[in-house]
């Protein structure tokens, strides 16, 4: 399982998709990251930094396990 506090690497693909699929928008949430990972804005974050910036920028929470 995926650490929280792992770093989110932008140039890994499986990366996007295991982020996305946490959500039920996960078109939207996976194009999100890829335009955030060009623009710098999650470069060096956690993925408890990017859950939090998905949350704060739209207004999407994961869904239920």
């Amino acid at each position: 399982m995926a650490s929280d506090h792992k770093h989110f690497n932008c140039s890994e693909e499986h990366e996007f998709q295991y982020v996305s699929s946490l959500y039920t928008n996960s078109d939207r949430v996976c194009d999100f990251l890829k335009e955030s990972c060009k623009s710098g804005k999650i470069n060096y974050s956690t993925h408890a930094e990017v859950y939090k910036l998905i949350k704060d920028e739209l207004g999407l929470s994961k869904k239920a396990q």
